[in-house]
């Protein structure tokens, strides 16, 4: 018999609070998974770090509001979502849970 359970997701400690700055990105990796960690509206939202487009690192990019603009040929993301504002694309996004000044990441 095949065991076919997926691993569940767990959560990682990938910073803490103070670490980002209010309206910036960093880049995190979790079992070689890159994660876009952001600051943004006194909460902290995770994305993949790769832009579906053409594979540009989304922790690079500009954050305005609450989207991040593709380094590479300026696609827009909601952080929280992960839709593009402009077409129908998404990126991967992960729960994040802020507990006691600890930033972790459900991967």
């Amino acid at each position: 018999m095949t065991d076919t359970s997926a691993e569940e997701p767990s959560l990682h400690r990938v910073a803490s609070v103070g670490e980002i700055e209010a309206g910036e990105a960093s880049v995190v990796d979790v079992d070689g998974e890159q994660i876009a960690l952001f600051h943004v509206n006194d909460a902290y939202f995770a994305l993949s770090n790769v832009c579906p487009h053409q594979g540009g690192p989304l922790g690079q990019g500009r954050v305005e509001d609450e989207c991040v603009y593709c380094p590479w040929h300026g696609w827009q993301f909601d952080v929280e979502s992960g839709e593009h504002v402009q077409g129908d694309d998404t990126v991967p996004t992960y729960e994040v849970v802020v507990e006691d000044d600890e930033i972790h990441v459900r991967v």
